[in-house]
């Protein structure tokens, strides 16, 4: 009985436990979630994304794997540390033609946000941006895993008080 007992709260506790996926040190910082438009209107694709950085080095790998038009596909962006202190980080990457992108990291909140800057281009390459949707400043939040917005969006059967 006392066995039966242990194995239902340790069940118990398993299943409330969260787990977040954000860690960070006087080296290095990891997350891993999903990006999202802060405009509720624009659906996001279903996608996991890892980020690491990387002090000494200056620099973020942010690497992302989804699934679209039948196939998978990872993409990699390297992002230079610009600031890294107790609060958080900045960092961006302006290689893009089009857009530059800025991520902040608030460790204190454990929260990440990206904000795609339209750079100063020749009406050629404006138009072209235009054209595959890179012709305004869009912003974003990291969702990070484990969260309960992730759990909400990442889970495939409803919750039972859900209608």
């Amino acid at each position: 009985m006392k066995r039966l007992v242990a194995i239902s709260l340790l069940a118990t506790l398993t299943a409330s436990a969260q787990v977040i996926y954000f860690n960070y040190s006087e080296s290095g910082f990891f997350a891993t979630g999903s990006w999202a438009s802060v405009d509720a209107n624009v659906k996001a694709s279903l996608s996991e994304t890892q980020i690491d950085c990387f002090r000494n080095r200056k620099s973020c790998v942010e690497a992302t794997a989804e699934y679209y038009m039948g196939h998978p596909h990872v993409s990699v962006s390297y992002l230079d540390v610009i600031r890294w202190d107790n609060n958080g980080i900045i960092a961006t990457d302006s290689s893009g033609t089009c857009m530059t992108v800025t991520m902040q990291v608030s460790f204190a909140d454990k929260h990440i946000s990206a904000t795609h800057s339209v750079k100063q281009l020749d009406a050629k390459t404006a138009k072209a941006c235009k054209f595959f949707g890179a012709n305004k400043t869009e912003e974003e939040i990291f969702i990070l895993k484990g969260s309960e917005r992730w759990k909400k969006e990442h889970s495939f059967i409803p919750e039972k008080n859900q209608k």
